[in-house]
């Protein structure tokens, strides 16, 4: 059986294993010490896009940001929630942030500020974005250029759960040009010879890290571009095409907003 579409929904309960070679611990701390680093305020109001099960939320609890997470699967949320009842969460597209300086740091980790598309959802986003922080507040973010897009970003993992042998696979493709990238996904499940499969496809953002950087300038953010490299902070060089971007929202000159 092949199911198509709604994959994250329907096996949100399977995310977290999927994802278990994420390093989320060294995301979150890099994301920590980023803020103190270039922000310039001293509130700890966090908001996580595209926050998912939670994780960068739990472990950002524990350096003492309250947190906020936006995520526009339910199910997602419900799981979040349980993990960590102590935070915010919002139903909802990025793009459809509405908040209004009131964040200290904002993040959008696993490239996932490629789903928004069209482009013009992408530049709404950012700017949403810059409204929603303090001034001296920070947004860091990890793009691909693409230009970096190639059939070696498919990537498998496999998990057991419950009797379950399960098999996930997902990567991008690139038809060449235009602004459209595409993420597949494929998760199989065995279970006492019985195999079920889901298949799903994304629509994402193809983007040029120099477009990216002058949109968030035309936002009014000051862009600091880094290595896609989440244990130190090193400027990146130009010949990746994985970057983390910090993006500040100039402070006050009459002082800064607390």
């Amino acid at each position: 059986m092949i199911d198509t579409g709604h994959l994250y929904g329907n096996l949100s309960s399977y995310y977290d294993l999927f994802c278990a070679g994420v390093d989320y611990t060294a995301q979150c701390e890099f994301a920590h010490r980023a803020f103190q680093c270039f922000a310039l305020t001293s509130g700890q109001r966090y908001l996580d896009l595209a926050c998912g099960t939670g994780p960068h939320i739990e472990s950002m609890q524990g350096y003492g940001y309250a947190c906020t997470g936006l995520d526009n699967s339910q199910n997602m949320l419900q799981m979040a929630q349980l993990r960590c009842p102590e935070a915010d969460f919002v139903l909802a597209n990025m793009v459809d942030l509405d908040l209004e300086n009131c964040v200290d740091l904002a993040s959008c980790f696993l490239y996932s500020i490629h789903y928004n598309h069209p482009l013009t959802s992408l530049r709404q986003t950012l700017a949403q974005v810059y409204r929603a922080l303090v001034p001296g507040g920070i947004f860091i973010f990890d793009t691909v250029d693409i230009r970096g897009i190639t059939s070696r970003h498919f990537v498998s993992s496999e998990a057991e759960h419950q009797g379950h042998q399960l098999r996930f696979r997902s990567g991008w493709t690139y038809a060449g040009e235009g602004d459209v990238m595409s993420l597949h996904l494929t998760v199989a499940d065995e279970y006492q010879g019985q195999v079920s499969q889901w298949q799903d496809v994304h629509t994402m953002a193809a983007i040029t890290i120099a477009d990216l950087q002058q949109w968030l300038q035309d936002c009014g953010f000051e862009v600091t571009l880094l290595e896609h490299d989440f244990s130190c902070m090193q400027q990146w060089q130009g010949k990746s095409y994985n970057v983390l971007v910090v993006a500040q929202k100039p402070a006050l000159q009459t002082g800064i907003e607390q």
